[in-house]
């Protein structure tokens, strides 16, 4: 098997300093800014007084291949953490977070409506604009409207928390990623929708499949209680007209088939158990998944129109089957929270497709790393 060399480059406001750093670990998340701490050996304690919070910082990673490595992660440096220890070496430690962290260091009172923004689509964007992202990509579809009646109230938030409020209003997605030139774009888009990373393919994870597996360690569960819901509202318009949510499909009951090659390995009398479990147990969970996906009756919230109660009211694509998973793998650039991943050689409950939530990518003296979380 070929030795993989990790590569990691930091750059600290353009300032090359890998050569200092033991280790780095980067995050990404899809509900939260990503962010990245990067820790400093300092015998001498001579860095920890040029390492300084509010600069910027830009971590590479992956391996020393062609087009195997790149930029991460650009962060805003918010905390600095020195340690010196009775015995040891002193350490500095630099926290830092992407570049939507920015957003959240000044509260403002505002009142939005059509004289400022006639849509959310055109809120959020004004709002964007003050922070001079790149690009900012949004999607809403119905886009409610905003009117004088009808305003919505920035109410002493940052504009990091206002939208993150106003995505969980409208089952959305508020983050920053890089693009391919390495530059800040303001993602607003649907929960439901899945981020498609460089290439158009998804990373494929494999479990003891031989030269070729990738995957060290998977852990799956389903629960429950993590199947996502629709929510059936009713109300009334600003012209008194009944509006009710419409009809949606619901996440299909998936029931996978049992697999040969390992109930062959089973004796005849467990091969016996196997079935008849199987059968029952396939039959109560169709009967308990319908229970379970019933529409929610809503309580408490106001719709002024049928876009209102469309725009908050859809399925996760993430969380159709109940499912959460945690995982390792050897170090993967690809590898990317608010993406899909591929499982395989696993049971075949297990198997397929799995939207990762969560990744912590982490070079040391042990080498490259991947930690994940994901859902389905």
């Amino acid at each position: 098997m070929t030795t993989r060399t990790p590569y990691l480059r930091v750059e600290i406001e353009g300032v090359d300093v890998t050569p200092w750093v033991s280790s780095v670990s980067a995050v990404e998340d899809d509900q939260q800014t990503d962010s990245v701490t990067i820790t400093i050996p300092d015998s001498r304690m001579i860095y920890g007084n040029c390492l300084i919070e509010g600069s910027h910082a830009s971590v590479f990673m992956g391996y020393a291949e062609p087009r195997e490595n790149a930029l991460i992660i650009k962060a805003l440096i918010t905390k600095v953490e020195l340690s010196y220890p009775e015995s040891g070496i002193p350490a500095l430690t630099l926290k830092g977070e992407d570049r939507s962290i920015e957003m959240g260091l000044e509260e403002r009172k505002e009142r939005w409506d059509d004289s400022k923004a006639a849509t959310v689509t055109a809120l959020v964007k004004a709002v964007a604009s003050r922070h001079k992202f790149a690009n900012v990509q949004v999607e809403l579809k119905p886009d409610p409207r905003i009117t004088k009646k009808k305003p919505i109230h920035q109410d002493g938030k940052t504009d990091l928390a206002f939208l993150q409020d106003l995505a969980k209003t409208y089952q959305a997605k508020c983050f920053v990623e890089l693009d391919a030139a390495g530059n800040e774009v303001l993602y607003f888009i649907p929960e439901r929708r899945i981020v498609k990373r460089p290439g158009g393919t998804d990373v494929v994870l494999r479990y003891r499949m031989g030269p070729g597996s990738n995957l060290l360690s998977f852990s799956p569960t389903f629960d429950s209680s993590y199947i996502d819901r629709l929510k059936e509202k009713e109300d009334l318009d600003a012209k008194g007209k009944p509006i009710k949510s419409r009809d949606k499909p619901r996440p299909p009951v998936v029931v996978w088939p049992l697999e040969d090659q390992f109930t062959a390995l089973a004796n005849r009398a467990d091969h016996d158990r196997i079935w008849e479990l199987y059968e029952k147990g396939k039959a109560a969970k169709v009967a308990l998944q319908d229970v379970l996906t019933k529409p929610k009756k809503s309580v408490g919230e106001v719709a002024f129109e049928q876009a209102d109660i469309e725009a908050g009211n859809d399925v996760k694509e993430s969380r159709r089957l109940g499912m959460s998973a945690t995982g390792s793998t050897f170090g993967n650039i690809w590898l990317r929270a608010k993406a899909n991943i591929e499982v395989q050689g696993v049971n075949k409950r297990f198997a397929g497709k799995w939207y990762v939530t969560n990744v912590t990518h982490k070079i040391d003296g042990g080498g490259f790393r991947s930690d994940f979380k994901c859902v389905r």
